[in-house]
């Protein structure tokens, strides 16, 4: 076999080796965008059932937060039992912000119970001897937990703060603001003016890029893109697709789009995308490659489909709201699936009457009381082992 003939087979194969990756990235594009259909329309029919219950158990549990801070400023509840309901309430309003389908604020619940502890303390400061170096350590902790910040006062600084309520409440006021202003500055510098950038900061940040093992074509890339065959691709599609050229106004709406998925493409080193819009708008164009074009080639298409697959994977497992939904309670068959959601309605309405039950029962002190020392009581219980555990214990 001459050379020549030999190139053409080797060439054929090349050509027979991206058709079939072609076909399978088109497979596992379809069944990648099947799958996030798939979730997105469990998650609004799972939703749609239980979003109620979740928002009811929400607002039950922002009233039993009310109703136990009212108790704060009783005098009869304290020691453990007032470190106990400090806790509880604290706990409950973890619970509430972090419930996905909660769509009030407590910012309001937060507020009050910062009051009501800086009353608390000055209630404590006028009756109680100068506070040692063990209570206000403890003091410390309590605000650190709290605010979730850390505290570097001093010793006499935080026995100010126990003794003057008004100078804790301002302390408490300040933070928030503080982080009001931290918050607004994060979402006013989304990015980086590209005037700020040195002149080699896109050279390190493609270099960086191109050192990682997740994605081993980049050099295959930048070859392809400097392709005359596939510039001229490019440069024949943008012709075709330029918005300018189109004077129906639809259409030329239509156009922008599809010049700016066009663009896209060619930025992000897209050259799948690239070469799918040429067989649609230029079926007849002739993409004449040399064999290591074609070898650098089939290994971008290799990666897109080892990207695709991994995408799968990702989909499946997505730690959005969607995702959780999906990995709670789907199951291979819609019977199993209605059943887990279901069981989660059921577990809703048991946790709706039993806060109903708190809040109706947590009307006097005495009530209070006799419910935190329940729970510590409770929690007492919890350090020892289970009794079947209990191997060889001594008593």
């Amino acid at each position: 076999m001459s050379d020549i003939q030999s190139c053409d087979v080797t060439v054929n194969k090349s050509w027979e080796k991206i058709s079939t990756l072609w076909d399978q990235i088109s497979q596992l594009q379809a069944r990648n965008q099947r799958l996030e259909t798939k979730i997105s329309t469990f998650f609004d029919q799972a939703k749609s059932q239980f979003e109620s219950y979740e928002i009811e158990t929400c607002s039950l549990a922002a009233m039993k937060v009310e109703r136990l801070i009212s108790f704060i400023a009783r005098r009869t509840i304290k020691g453990e039992r007032r470190d106990a309901l400090y806790e509880l309430i604290q706990e409950e309003l973890n619970a509430l912000e972090s419930n996905p389908f909660w769509t009030g604020s407590t910012a309001e619940l937060r507020n009050n119970f910062r009051c009501q502890i800086a009353a608390d303390s000055q209630r404590q400061a006028e009756k109680a001897p100068e506070p040692d170096e063990f209570e206000t350590e403890a003091f410390r902790d309590m605000l650190e937990e709290m605010l979730g910040v850390d505290i570097d006062f001093e010793h006499e600084k935080l026995v100010e703060m126990m003794k003057n309520p008004q100078d804790f409440e301002q302390y408490l006021k300040d933070i928030a603001q503080s982080a009001q202003e931290k918050h607004a500055d994060i979402e006013n510098d989304d990015s980086m003016d590209e005037d700020e950038l040195d002149d080699d900061f896109y050279d390190r940040a493609f270099n960086s890029f191109k050192q990682e093992e997740s994605d081993p074509s980049i050099d295959d890339i930048k070859m392809l893109f400097k392709s005359s065959a596939l510039n001229k691709l490019y440069k024949k599609m943008a012709s075709r697709l330029h918005p300018d050229k189109e004077r129906d106004e639809s259409l030329k709406k239509e156009k922008h789009e599809l010049m700016q998925k066009l663009s896209k493409a060619k930025r992000d080193g897209d050259v799948f995308t690239l070469l799918q819009m040429g067989q649609q708008w230029l079926p007849d164009f002739e993409l004449d490659l040399s064999q290591s074009a074609l070898k650098a080639m089939i290994r971008v298409l290799e990666t897109n489909v080892k990207s695709l697959n991994h995408q799968h994977r990702d989909i499946g497992s997505d730690a959005s709201l969607k995702g959780m939904v999906w990995n709670r309670f789907s199951a291979r068959s819609k019977k199993q699936q209605q059943t887990n959601i279901q069981q989660h309605i059921d577990s809703l309405i048991v946790s709706q009457a039993d806060i109903q039950e708190s809040i109706d029962t947590l009307t006097t002190v005495k009530s209070v009381n006799a419910y935190l020392k329940e729970r510590i009581e409770a929690e007492r219980w919890n350090f020892f082992p289970n009794v079947s555990d209990m191997h060889g214990c001594p008593f």
